[in-house]
């Protein structure tokens, strides 16, 4: 019963064949680098695709590759995480690499091991990539750099002499869609069909600006953009290291300084007592109690006594007051010493009170 049902079948499909025409010819299809493309199968046998399979084959490869069977993917692919089968049979491959074009072929068979059915259905996949054929190391502003577009193709990249049965042509185009022109700046060659290149001297301008190449087959344009980053000029970079250098040496600077402030206030009041200054070797104090050797005689309350002690790390040698050698004293006399005001403003004894003489030093007169 099976095999009458299986003889009945592939009746039905002959003639499907014979009325719709289909026959074993050779489609292309074009897509970019990055896209995802939809390779569709002509020769459907079982709507549920259970006996569709999928053929993957480029020139320089020893074998052909199944990526399909029986409507399900084999998961020994190298990019069975980027296929899938549609209800329609048709095989999706999604994020397109270049190395995804070459010939994909849908084929029948109705049992598993049997023989196959009917034509092939093949499909020449073509991707459209760009590269940058300059090292990046010398990717600079005033220097040119070649910006290669080429379609890889069944045969490989940039060759297109067979398995193209479209006519197709690639060109440069700027950023309004027109073709570029050779000229003092920009240079294009033509290697094939298939393959172009465009030498170009970068300018600072030039800083993420993308370049567009454009393929032409019949009225269908696919276009893909290469985005060519241009460094810094190396003098500007030195230029904003040094700034930051300088930027950062004066904060350290500046920290040093605030930092040192705190530290002399802090120690001011952590001492306490008389201030002093070691430079000087002053010592001040404030009393309103009178010194051992002043004058008594005053009342108390009147006189805000102030003491000045004085000692030179590097005193000078004495020198002896001799003949003509003339001393000048000064003094001050507080407004508030009060009935001292009739002494005679000449008797030194109303100006000092104590004069204290260290031993071995000579008074002159």
């Amino acid at each position: 019963m099976a095999d009458i049902y299986n003889y009945i079948l592939c009746c039905l499909v002959t003639l499907l064949y014979l009325l719709t025409g289909v026959s074993g010819d050779t489609r292309s299809l074009f897509t970019r680098v990055g896209d995802t493309v939809s390779l569709s199968c002509t020769n459907v046998v079982y709507p549920n695709c259970s006996s569709t399979t999928w053929t993957y084959y480029r020139t320089g490869l020893e074998t052909t590759f199944e990526e399909v069977g029986h409507g399900k993917i084999l998961t020994n692919s190298e990019r069975a995480d980027r296929l899938k089968v549609g209800s329609d049979c048709s095989l999706h491959v999604s994020d397109v690499r270049a190395e995804d074009a070459g010939k994909y072929t849908c084929q029948q068979f109705l049992t598993v091991g049997g023989p196959q059915y009917g034509n092939d259905a093949p499909v020449h996949l073509s991707v459209l990539t760009n590269s940058l054929s300059t090292p990046v190391t010398d990717v600079k502003p005033d220097r040119p750099v070649t910006l290669r577009c080429f379609l890889y193709t069944f045969e490989g990249p940039g060759i297109c002499s067979r398995g193209v049965t479209e006519h197709v042509s690639l060109l440069w185009v700027d950023e309004a869609g027109n073709k570029l022109k050779k000229d003092s700046r920009h240079q294009v060659t033509q290697t094939s069909d298939c393959d172009i290149t465009l030498t170009v001297t970068l300018q600072k301008e030039d800083k993420n600006r993308k370049w567009t190449c454009q393929l032409n087959i019949n009225e269908k344009k696919i276009s893909i953009d290469l985005n060519v980053m241009v460094p810094d000029s190396p003098i500007n970079l030195m230029y904003v290291f040094l700034g930051v250098a300088v930027g950062v040496a004066v904060c350290f600077v500046a920290a040093v300084f605030v930092l040192h402030r705190r530290k002399n206030k802090n120690q001011m009041q952590a001492h306490g007592g008389p201030a002093r200054n070691k430079d000087l070797g002053l010592t001040a104090v404030n009393s309103t109690s009178p010194p051992a050797n002043e004058d008594r005689s005053q009342p108390a309350d009147c006189i805000t006594y102030a003491s000045i002690g004085h000692i030179n790390q590097y005193p000078p040698q004495k020198v002896n007051v001799q003949g003509e050698d003339a001393v000048t004293y000064s003094a001050v006399m507080t407004s508030t010493d009060r009935g001292r005001e009739t002494e005679n403003p000449a008797d030194p004894n109303s100006l000092y009170s104590t004069v204290n003489k260290h031993q071995g030093d000579k008074t002159s007169t």
